[in-house]
């Protein structure tokens, strides 16, 4: 009995002093635990909290080596951010480690679970790291960091000395991993609302700058605020513009960087003035109206030499597409020459609010220089118009009051010219007042036409009757008689209209040809006078505005071939100006009549 008391109080005593070695390790690691969530809950020093968090490590679980991994993006490798005992080759931020199932730090995050390695030369799951390798690992043990929305990364430890791991131990490591994403994921989230309220600040005082600032600086003002909420190294606005030589180029209009940062070389213009065609990946997500992430060492090809060529090499850069009236027009973009910066989904989505922004000034812009245009146009025309109408009148008050006065003294040959020059001048002023008439229906919305068929060849020819005979003396009209569909006034009045303005501002040889095409029928008024600059062939038919500044010659009202493609357009046809063959000719198009 004695023997049995013996041996029972020997294992008794024997399991309390494997109980009390046990409550040894785990009571440190307990402490080590609450004092490290301590620390996550008093502050945002995450750094320091993971520089801690691998001393604890070392020293709780006794081994030589302790590593955080951190993956930027799903599929990129590893990148150590945090150790403890590594070599000096070691770079925090530099060196990194595959993330495939090679690895174990890979083959942890797929398996999403802890990973105990007792020799790493035998491990049959996955194969050992360089890392690992060179520094005569051979235990081991990691797990998950668990992120918001995916694993932040791999927590790891590492002894050169054969050990297994327990569950306890395991537990431990996942505790110490839980607090460090609890940690990683506050700070982040503190981080973004402060990035948030940096960002909708900036976009405040971007639209304050763009709608209310006076000057040239309005621009560079604007983009300075953005400078200082996205903490990037450069902004920069550029304009898609056509150039003589280079064809179809994206232009720098503005920048702002840090005031500190060093001067670019004046005399280094890389980016001021850039065709497209060197950048064709970067035009096609643009026009789709897509952001367009550039990290310069993934490109290809001419985007790739680009990029590689710049003598102030960035990292990365976020560009986003301007639109004016549904056209990409340009675009705004944010670089970093310090780090690859990966550009959040909330980032994009309030940036692109910027790009909105500039698209609304450069339209605002656009619209007052149009109306700055067109109140220019107008005073030009109120002034055309009192000349236009003063000359005539002018004429028709001096013959009446001629033949008022004189008209007894008056052969009856002298009293019928002055007749025949008051119908002329009563016939010019009626058809100013027609086409002012015209112009304030169209202004309404109240124009309206009728479609009967028309002999266009007829109708030129009473036309031409209408003028002077010594002013359309030399004027040949040729081609058939063509029968089309469309408003007999009208036509006369589109046809009068280009004759006139052959007259005033074309060349000494007028002709008239009529053509019949299968489905159209067409007047053709040509001269051989100088032709149309390239960039006014279509602002020629915007009213208030005249092909041409002839000195010498009294001005036009600046209505008559806006007026006539209204028109022309309003019974189904068009009126279109080329020049070609070393002549100017105005083309007037109807539906072809039966």
């Amino acid at each position: 009995m004695d023997a049995v008391d013996a041996t029972a109080r020997q294992a008794m005593a024997m399991d309390s002093a494997e109980l009390n070695r046990d409550l040894s390790v785990r009571l440190p690691k307990r402490e080590a635990i609450a004092d490290l969530g301590q620390r996550a809950l008093l502050g945002r020093d995450v750094d320091g909290l993971v520089h801690l968090a691998m001393g604890l490590l070392r020293e709780a679980l006794d081994v030589e080596y302790a590593k955080v991994l951190h993956q930027p993006a799903v599929g990129e490798p590893l990148v150590v951010i945090a150790g403890s005992g590594w070599q000096a080759h070691v770079q925090v931020g530099e060196t990194t480690v595959p993330c495939d199932r090679n690895s174990q730090a890979g083959y942890t995050l797929l398996s999403n679970e802890p990973v105990f390695v007792e020799d790493l030369e035998r491990e049959t799951r996955f194969a050992g790291p360089s890392l690992l390798l060179d520094h005569g690992v051979v235990s081991g043990m990691s797990v998950v960091i668990q992120g918001r929305d995916r694993p932040y990364g791999v927590l790891g430890v590492h002894s050169t000395r054969q050990r297994r791991f327990t569950v306890d131990d395991g537990d431990f490591v996942r505790s110490v991993a839980n607090i460090l994403g609890s940690a990683v994921e506050n700070r982040d989230a503190v981080e973004r609302a402060e990035r948030s309220a940096r960002y909708e600040t900036a976009l405040a005082d971007c639209a304050r700058h763009l709608l209310s600032s006076p000057g040239e600086n309005r621009i560079k003002q604007a983009l300075a605020a953005l400078f200082v909420a996205t903490e990037a190294t450069y902004v920069f606005l550029e304009r898609n513009v056509i150039d003589p030589e280079l064809g179809f180029c994206s232009q720098t209009v503005a920048g702002a960087d840090s005031p500190g940062a060093a001067e670019p070389d004046p005399e280094n213009e890389y980016w001021d003035l850039v065709p497209w065609e060197d950048m064709p990946t970067s035009r096609r997500v643009l026009e789709d109206g897509r952001p367009m992430v550039i990290i310069p060492e993934e490109l290809e090809g001419p985007e790739y030499d680009q990029y590689a060529a710049d003598p102030y090499p960035v990292k990365s850069e976020l560009n986003l597409p301007i639109f004016v009236d549904g056209e990409w027009t340009g675009l705004i973009g944010f670089s970093d020459s310090t780090v690859a910066r990966h550009w959040s989904d909330s980032d994009v989505s309030l940036l692109t609010t910027t790009a909105k922004m500039f698209g609304a000034f450069w339209e605002r812009e656009a619209d007052r220089e149009r109306l700055r245009q067109l109140n220019r146009a107008k005073d030009e025309f109120l002034a055309s118009v009192s000349h236009e109408l003063r000359t005539p009148l002018t004429a028709v008050v001096g013959f009446s009051e001629i033949l008022q006065d004189s008209a007894d003294m008056m052969s009856e040959a002298e009293r019928g010219e002055l007749l025949e020059l008051l119908v002329a001048q009563g016939t010019d002023l009626t058809n100013i007042i027609s086409d002012l008439l015209v112009a304030a229906k169209a202004d309404i919305g109240a124009l309206e036409v009728t479609s009967v068929p028309v002999n266009l060849r007829a109708q030129t020819a009473q036309v031409l009757e209408s003028f002077e005979r010594d002013h359309v003396a030399h004027i040949e009209l040729t081609g058939p008689s063509v029968r089309a569909v469309g408003d007999p006034d009208r036509v006369r009045q589109i046809i009068r209209n280009l004759v006139s303005n052959a007259l005033r501002y074309g060349g000494d040889t007028i002709r008239i040809e009529v053509l019949s095409g299968d489905t159209s029928a067409t007047v053709l008024v040509c001269d051989n006078g100088t032709a149309v600059p390239e960039q006014d062939r279509e602002r020629i038919f915007q009213p208030y505005q005249r092909a041409h500044n002839s000195p010498g010659l009294a001005d036009s009202i600046g209505l008559g071939l806006a007026i006539s493609r209204q028109l022309a357009q309003l019974m189904g046809g068009d009126l279109t100006y080329r020049h070609q063959n070393g002549e100017s000719i105005f083309e007037f198009a109807l539906p072809r009549g039966t």
